[in-house]
């Protein structure tokens, strides 16, 4: 898949029980590269609850999470 890698992405972690975004703490942003790489750089029990979202993108995806989490990670591009 083609992912947007330089769109603008926030990482957020969601609580485990939740109906609407109140109770997400956003804890970083940046590229949607630099989303994935930080969430890569995790321990499996830290990605919990994490997704990426893409504020500004007007098609889809705008959020990953779960397998679409785990799938942009295994697509991470190899600088070289």
């Amino acid at each position: 898949m083609d992912f947007p890698w330089t769109e603008a992405a926030t990482l957020v972690r969601m609580p485990a029980a939740q109906k609407d975004d109140e109770g997400n703490e956003l804890l970083f942003e940046g590229s949607l590269l630099l989303m994935a790489q930080k969430v890569r750089a995790m321990k499996p029990l830290e990605r919990r609850h994490l997704k990426i979202s893409l504020p500004d993108r007007i098609v889809r995806p705008h959020t990953f999470k779960d397998g679409s989490l785990a799938a942009l990670i295994d697509d991470i591009p190899v600088v070289g």
